[in-house]
């Protein structure tokens, strides 16, 4: 038998879990825009493996349909009636620009802030001077302040993310790749470390498609219907 996942994973830790957990499966593909917004497709499986499958993906998959991570995200805050909004740094817009691309986006999006620079942080979305001076822009205390920035009335949720993309700009305690993406609503807040790898489109590619994600495990676990 044959099974389809939608996952937020790289094709490498794909790969890895693979050779890992089922190294007796060789007949599985890929699908990814060099994201992690990935459709795996299983061939001739056997019944143990497509239950174990679900196993080995649990804390990552998010459907076995063909509906993309943004579409649904989009059908999330549809059903709950919820508005998101977005700040973001290295992914400069990426986030909501998947969001726009559904069909009857304004149904849930409210709007985002592309606050590149520390200046447009504190004065676009509130960052404090003193967390990006003892935390920097990289960090995990200024994406909670990024995304808790957006929150009002009109928004029910929003999400943040701040990293590096490179080429430079690393260090050895902020490498190129370190992203933090932090969810936040008027009473949970949550915020997540990566370490992305790849050029410096795949590093953004990679911060979008999770921001996303963590947005819908942030709905499923609060907000469930």
């Amino acid at each position: 038998m044959d099974k389809y996942l939608r996952v937020c994973l790289t094709e490498a830790e794909v790969d890895e879990r693979m050779t890992k957990w089922h190294p007796h499966v060789e007949d599985y593909y890929v699908e990814s825009d060099g994201g992690c917004d990935l459709g795996i497709t299983f061939r001739d499986i056997t019944g143990r493996d497509y239950d174990e499958l679900d196993d080995t993906f649990s804390d990552v998959v998010y459907g076995d349909g063909e509906s993309t991570l943004a579409e649904t995200l989009y059908e999330a805050l549809r059903s709950r009636n919820m508005k998101l909004a977005t700040a973001e740094s290295l992914t400069g817009g990426m986030i909501a620009a998947a969001i726009v691309d559904v069909p009857g986006a304004s149904e849930v999006f409210y709007g985002g802030i592309v606050a590149y620079t520390e200046a447009a942080k504190i004065e676009k979305l509130g960052v404090l001077d003193s967390t990006l001076g003892e935390c920097g822009a990289v960090s995990g205390e200024t994406a909670v302040e990024m995304a808790t920035g957006m929150l009002s009335d009109m928004v029910s949720v929003a999400v943040s993310a701040t990293g590096l993309a490179g080429p430079g700009g690393g260090s050895a305690l902020k490498p190129v790749g370190l992203t933090y993406i932090a969810v936040a609503d008027d009473e949970h807040t949550e915020v997540y470390e990566h370490r992305f790898y790849g050029d410096r489109d795949e590093i953004r590619r990679q911060a979008r498609d999770y921001a996303l994600f963590y947005v819908i495990r942030h709905l499923e676990e609060y907000f469930r219907l």
